[in-house]
């Protein structure tokens, strides 16, 4: 079981590897160098915005349909019925929270323009994800590696078009983000549909009792979610509220590096989505898990090691070569940005097994902490040293949650096979 897991992992993140790049570097890191730091500085920010209040979206549901359908698929048709009309509620909850969010922060009319169709975006996207919550529970893994990328390919071939032939220089981000909420809706609905012509269940029912059953067990999941996107996305709305003179330039200073380690960060995510359903279905079956454990540890070290050398080793040669308007103070940020990606990936790997064995208040408590931690260290640092304080907070804030969680988990994992002797 294990080798096919990891077959498939490897499968998934070689074919990430070959689209998601073209994405981030042939499109998104282009479009920063042909509008400027502080045009996509805004977008960037409006774009950490939204992200702010995505877990309104799914509330914790799709980890436990996840979960759920992992180790028992006979629920389906329950569980995806209610959840269909849940979905509809959370987007309206979502939309409407976060216009009030940003009404009450305050944004220019640019920033508003963007931050409509980035709502659009945040909602399809969750849709999607929301589709291959069940593709990875239902084991079909094929089509969850098809819908990873396939929004991707689209936004890439679109923008090429846009980017090299329609508008050229003259391309304006506003285009970037409808180019974005065209695949993405794309994506939702083929995914959507796919599930309605593989199960034959066209005409989702609505059972209270039972929805209010799947919201009060999967609030635990959505206390997670809610505090870890708040200690990952809040930087670049600090940045921008605590510099109101340099904030556009120095958010696009960060959005620099937070571009590449977003990037290789996909490698991490994507084992994590697929270990998460493994864990899950095996600490309830009482079966064996350590294997997969320690792979995905070796995994970590065999990926991260090389990595933090060449940042160490190179990083001034990469910046220059990435960003067409870079300069000398960019260093510090990208550097302790991508310093990080090793305490990201453990937190993946940790993090999913504590979700999975249902250690979802030790995961609470924690990412509250940090998120404490991270403003704190964002609102003394960011006035003093712009984007490169930002950097720090979230270096910091990452070592924070990741050796928590890998302390954690060795001793369950302790526990677990003491019980044995």
């Amino acid at each position: 079981m294990s080798k096919k897991l990891f077959q498939h992992i490897f499968l998934l993140i070689f074919l990430n590897l070959l689209i998601k790049p073209i994405w981030i570097f042939g499109v998104d890191m282009q479009m920063q160098n042909i509008v400027g730091e502080s045009a996509y500085g805004i977008y960037f920010i409006m774009f950490n915005f939204s992200y702010l209040l995505h877990m309104f979206l799914d509330m914790g549901t799709h980890q436990y349909n996840n979960n759920t359908l992992s180790s028992q698929p006979q629920f389906f048709a329950k569980l995806f019925g209610n959840l269909v009309y849940l979905k509809l509620g959370f987007i309206v909850l979502y939309s409407l929270a976060t216009l009030i969010l940003a009404f009450y922060v305050g944004f220019s009319s640019l920033q508003a323009s963007y931050l409509y169709w980035l709502i659009a975006n945040q909602i399809l996207l969750s849709i999607i994800l929301f589709a291959r919550s069940n593709f990875t529970a239902l084991g079909w893994n094929k089509w969850n590696t098809f819908f990873s990328l396939f929004d991707r390919v689209v936004m890439i071939v679109l923008m090429f078009i846009l980017m090299y032939f329609v508008f050229k220089e003259k391309i304006q981000i506003l285009h970037f983000i409808q180019v974005q909420t065209f695949a993405l809706g794309l994506s939702a609905l083929l995914s959507v549909l796919l599930i309605f012509f593989k199960t034959k269940f066209l005409f989702p029912t609505f059972d209270l009792q039972e929805a209010k059953k799947i919201l009060r067990k999967s609030l635990p999941f959505a206390l997670v979610v809610i505090l870890m996107t708040i200690y990952t996305r809040i930087d670049a709305v600090m940045i921008d509220k605590l510099l109101p003179q340099t904030g556009h330039y120095e958010a696009g200073i960060y959005a620099a590096g937070y571009r590449l380690l977003d990037a290789i960060n996909m490698v991490p995510f994507l084992l994590a989505s697929l270990l998460i359903p493994f864990f899950s279905k095996h600490l309830q079956q009482k079966e064996a898990y350590t294997e997969v454990l320690y792979t995905s540890i070796l995994i970590l070290v065999a990926v991260c090691v090389p990595f933090v050398l060449i940042i160490f080793s190179f990083h001034p040669q990469i910046v220059e070569l990435l960003y067409t308007n870079s300069s000398a103070n960019w260093l510090p940020t990208f550097q302790l940005l991508l310093y990080a990606f090793p305490l990201v990936f453990a937190a993946y790997i940790f993090g999913g097994f504590l979700t999975a064995s249902g250690e979802t208040k030790t995961l609470s408590m924690l990412a509250l902490t940090t998120i404490v931690l991270n403003i704190v260290l964002n609102y003394f640092l960011i006035p003093q040293q712009g984007a490169q304080g930002a950097a720090l907070a979230t270096l910091i804030s990452q070592a924070l949650m990741a050796f928590t969680q890998i302390c954690i988990v060795f001793k369950i994992n302790f526990c677990y096979y003491s019980s044995f002797f």
